[in-house]
């Protein structure tokens, strides 16, 4: 880990993945095998991962013998080319299926990457800057800057402390936060920032069951005051049912 943090900012690429989110000095920062739900340290020490699973994406086990299969066979058709992987289609056509308010589907590389996407296809659309949100959604400059008007307003969305170094300023005053169940709090942005607000960007869950009642009043609100709303379900969707809740 010493070496790694002498090259690499962090120590690793994902902050969620660091050893200080967990143990420091004591966390194994770097597997030699995964499978199922067992993992492998450097050292040959064996555990059980009974909770994050990948950061919540391994839903099937890690080294699942079909997916490992079909990426193989993948692999030796070719990875990479300068056309498209006909597949990117089929995913399309079954993710519509499973989520019909749906139209189209784009794909990212990354959540925050998904998030700053949506938040930007959202503003243009409603030609309008001020984004309020509630919950996590990356590290992108349209959602750090919330910490540019107030140092903790990110302090009790998940991670606290974080900086806005490299932001630009004029994005100041253009991201509310407002906290998960207070409904009170959204509709004070609303009276606030009036027919500037033209996004809202929420979780619908994280660490316990979604709050039905508190979603459906976000929502109403949202179309009352021709807000365009968008659930960021990348620690939520598949979790409960197959694709997003639906509400």
């Amino acid at each position: 880990m010493a070496k790694s943090k002498k090259i690499i900012p962090g120590g690793n690429q994902l902050l969620s993945k660091r050893a200080e989110m967990f143990l420091p000095d004591q966390w194994p920062a770097y597997y030699k095998k995964s499978k199922g739900c067992e993992v492998w340290d450097l050292d040959d020490n064996h555990y059980y991962d009974f909770s994050i699973m990948g950061i919540g994406t391994s839903s099937l086990g890690y080294a699942n013998n079909e997916i490992n299969d079909a990426v193989i066979s993948s692999i030796s058709n070719g990875s990479m080319s300068s056309l498209n992987c006909h597949e990117e289609v089929e995913l399309a056509e079954k993710l519509i299926e499973i989520h019909p308010w749906a139209g189209a589907a784009r794909f990212t590389r990354t959540g925050g990457e998904s998030c700053a996407l949506a938040v930007r296809i959202a503003r243009a659309y409603s030609k309008k800057d001020v984004v309020a949100f509630c919950g996590y959604h990356g590290w992108h400059d349209w959602y750090l800057a919330t910490n540019l008007t107030d140092g903790e307003n990110l302090d009790e969305q998940l991670l606290p402390g974080l900086k806005p170094a490299g932001v630009p300023k004029q994005l100041q005053n253009t991201v509310v936060p407002f906290k998960e169940g207070d409904i009170e709090e959204f509709k004070a942005i609303i009276d606030k920032y009036g027919d500037n607000l033209g996004v809202v960007m929420m979780e619908v869950f994280r660490h316990g069951l979604p709050d039905i009642a508190f979603l459906k009043a976000v929502k109403a609100l949202a179309v009352e005051h021709n807000i365009v709303i968008i659930f960021d379900e990348i620690s939520s969707g598949f979790r409960l049912n197959t694709g997003g809740l639906i509400f």
